[in-house]
């Protein structure tokens, strides 16, 4: 279901190093696979819509069984803080084809400690070198990214670009990749789309990106100034 993963690694290697590293993420080797739930339905319905499904149960449990995870941390369920709802659908048919348990310690409500997240990760790294994969919910990962694991989010603009389709990799206490799943009839551009006159359409978001990135530069030049 991964279309061409040789590709993906390779887009990997080029993007190089984004971010430049936190302070609360322990100072382990593992490398870390961040990936949110998949697709879900308009009008706030809960479940995953049919292409959430076909990810969850078609693209990702080949693309991380590629990648030697020796463990899952979700964050479950949390009915008061109406989080995770989709998490468990997403990340159940990745456990079952890598046959490991999943670990939902961890909550993405205010309620769990900012350092549960690391703590496992830390615990894990102890005993294995092998990759850790975390779930989360696509509207608290970047509070995950950010105040959790204190990864620095500006550089790589990795906040801008959390989707249901992207992987986050950190290696070392750096997110050094942000990237699409690159799966098969659902991700990247459909042929004969995005283009305008010939040229690449220009979205809101894409604005929206240079006016936050002009911002930094124009903060950046008052401190030199300063």
């Amino acid at each position: 279901m991964v279309s061409n993963f040789k590709s993906l690694m390779g887009a990997m290697l080029m993007l190089g190093p984004l971010l430049v590293l936190g302070g609360k993420l322990p100072n382990i080797s593992n490398p870390i696979y961040i990936i949110t739930n998949g697709e879900t339905p308009s009008l706030s319905r809960r479940g995953l819509s049919p292409i959430g499904n076909q990810r969850a149960t078609e693209c990702l449990p080949q693309l991380f069984s590629t990648l030697d995870v020796g463990k899952i941390i979700m964050c479950p369920q949390n009915d008061d803080s109406e989080v995770c709802f989709e998490t468990l659908d997403t990340t159940q048919p990745i456990a079952n084809a890598l046959d490991l348990p999943i670990d939902t310690t961890c909550g993405a409500d205010e309620n769990t400690d900012d350092n549960c997240v690391t703590k496992l990760m830390e615990n894990f790294a102890k005993t294995s070198s092998q990759s850790i994969l975390v779930v989360w919910d696509l509207q608290e990962v970047t509070a995950l990214l950010e105040e959790d694991l204190s990864l620095d989010t500006d550089n790589a603009d990795a906040v801008d670009k959390v989707h249901f389709d992207v992987l986050t990799i950190v290696n070392k206490k750096k997110i050094t990749t942000v990237t699409s799943q690159n799966c098969t009839d659902i991700d990247g551009v459909a042929p004969g789309t995005g283009l305008q006159n010939g040229k690449k359409k220009t979205t809101r978001g894409d604005e929206k990106l240079k006016r936050k990135r002009r911002s930094k530069e124009e903060k950046r030049n008052l401190w030199m100034i300063d």
